[in-house]
């Protein structure tokens, strides 16, 4: 059975795979020694800095770098509302932990001069599973009830399942211009997959019709290039300051599309969600001989990128500008507390400064994400077990506060969403050198 594609919210749920990490579309953990301390703009002590601050390679040692990690998360969102329908309250809370979040970066240092490159994921990497429905489904039933134009009394059994990972590719090359100013140039390769699972089932017919299950299965890939500038300034041996200049990705993603019992999809249809570009300020202070602290701050380019146009508001907006510019502020200390061992804390605040937050919200998938404000605490170890060889381990815990977002997509009905989150997140990771 096909219904009519009239049906504008199922064909916005092919997107809605694009918008799954708890903060912000570029994401900031990407290494072990971030998630221990949440900072690490200014850093210089581990080659997780190919991507924070390339140009601060240059002041290793000499020789071969590596580092390796992978981070676990679990997150938590959840939203209640009620339709006004006799249904009551519907409640619906993610399900189920991304395991697998790796990094591998890799720096050759000699003298004034280094290479360096990695593989790690820069935006998504995680999975958005709601196995018995969410508002986006619910939604969806109401629509698909109304098309059978009385053929169907319920539906049952729904569920949603969405998966994004932007695995990125980089390489560049730093130089060390004087004891003060070192510069470094890279470029990026982005290949991202968003996979969407959707369905439910059209039963208790009071014609007597079988029931009829409906599943939608697409997967959207895309491919873009990026440049990466950086600068460190050794002010002195106990500052260190820098910044990272990373440019809009373009993404045109195509559709796959697997099945589609709703015809409302187009195999090899396109459509855009840029990753968008990135100012990254850092500053490092060396306070005692064991005591050091970082300072970040990140601005991100949203109203830049090309998101594509809302049709779901009374006047058509671009996403981008609904969601407006972003921002992280982020503080981390590390202790020597002996030779070989090193505990570490800190912690950050994400700002998404909406434009129009309920407009935003009327793109399916947000309220599974809960993509808003948000504060982490970070703590974490680093341990020397050989001379060549650091063990880091982290942990964050993400905290939202619990918030009402009216839900223009189901008008004329007038319904608030309550929404909250939490998120921990486990990293374990080894640097190398020789």
């Amino acid at each position: 059975m096909k219904l009519q594609k009239h049906l504008f919210l199922l064909a916005a749920l092919t997107f809605c795979s694009q918008l799954l990490f708890a903060q912000l579309d570029n994401l900031s953990n990407m290494s072990a020694e971030w998630m221990r301390m949440s900072s690490r703009n200014a850093a210089m002590d581990a080659t997780d800095i190919v991507v924070y601050n390339p140009a601060g390679i240059t002041s290793m040692s000499n020789g071969l770098h590596i580092n390796l990690g992978n981070q676990s998360l679990f997150r938590n969102p959840s939203h209640k509302y009620d339709f006004g329908m006799g249904q009551g309250e519907q409640k619906f809370q993610q399900d189920g932990a991304d395991l697998f979040l790796p990094n591998l970066y890799a720096a050759y240092k000699t003298d004034k001069w280094a290479l360096f490159g990695g593989m790690f994921v820069s935006g998504g990497g995680a999975t958005m599973n709601y196995p018995e429905g969410s508002i986006t489904t619910d939604m969806i039933a109401m629509q698909s009830l109304m098309a059978a134009q009385g053929a169907y009394a319920e539906t049952k059994n729904q569920h949603l399942k969405a998966s994004s990972y932007y695995m990125t590719t980089t390489m560049g090359m730093a130089f060390k211009a004087n004891k003060h100013f070192s510069f470094a140039v890279a470029g990026r390769y982005l290949s991202a997959k968003n996979k969407t699972e959707a369905g439910m089932v059209l039963t208790s017919s009071p014609f007597g019709l079988d029931d009829v299950p409906m599943e939608l299965n697409t997967t959207d890939n895309a491919t873009g290039w990026a440049a990466v500038m950086s600068m460190n300034v050794k002010a002195n041996e106990a500052i260190n300051l820098s910044v990272r200049y990373e440019t809009n990705v373009k993404l045109d993603f195509k559709t796959k599309q697997t099945k589609d019992d709703y015809g409302v999809t187009t195999d090899g249809a396109m459509n855009r969600r840029d990753l968008p570009a990135v100012l990254a300020v850092g500053a490092g202070f060396k306070v005692t001989q064991k005591l050091s602290a970082l300072v970040d701050y990140n601005y991100y380019f949203q109203k830049q990128a090309d998101w594509g146009k809302s049709t779901m508001v009374t006047e058509e907006k671009s996403w981008s500008s609904m969601a407006g510019n972003a921002a992280t502020y982020a503080m981390g200390f590390q202790y020597a507390m002996t030779d070989r061992f090193i505990m570490s804390f800190g912690g950050a605040y994400s700002d998404f400064a909406y434009a129009d937050k309920a407009g935003y919200y009327t793109r399916l998938g947000s309220f599974e994400v809960v993509p808003d404000d948000n504060y982490n605490l970070n703590c974490g170890f680093a341990f020397k077990l050989m001379k060549n060889l650091t063990i880091n381990a982290g942990y964050m815990h993400t905290f939202y506060n619990q918030e009402t977002i009216k839900a223009l997509n189901v008008q004329p009905l007038d319904v608030d969403v309550t929404v909250n989150n939490s998120l921990n997140a486990f990293a374990l990771g080894v640097d190398l050198n020789f």
